[in-house]
């Protein structure tokens, strides 16, 4: 599945945050834009408090289904070329 074909409502999977906790982030999908950051409402587990907030797409690895099924979530290569800049802005 292509990143921007993530609605609102549904299930994600996501990287985890170094120093708060080694395990992943789940959480819900909270907005239908395009784009490569989306407003996700992460749930109260493994360590992460309960909060919204936006997200850049590379962070977001898998649609979670109801029926247990995980669906890998991939970047397109002109959104892919927008994160290596903001990256390289941020870390350089």
């Amino acid at each position: 599945m292509i990143h921007n074909d993530l609605k609102k409502g549904m299930r994600v999977l996501m990287t985890s945050i170094q120093g708060i906790s080694s395990a992943m982030r789940t959480g819900t999908v909270m907005d239908n834009m395009k784009g490569v950051t989306r407003m996700v409402k992460i749930d109260e587990a493994n360590g992460y408090y309960p909060d919204i907030g936006s997200v850049y797409v590379s962070d977001i690895l898998y649609a979670l289904y109801d029926n247990g099924m995980q669906e890998s979530i991939d970047i397109s290569e002109a959104h892919q070329k927008k994160l290596d800049t903001l990256q390289a802005i941020n870390w350089g």
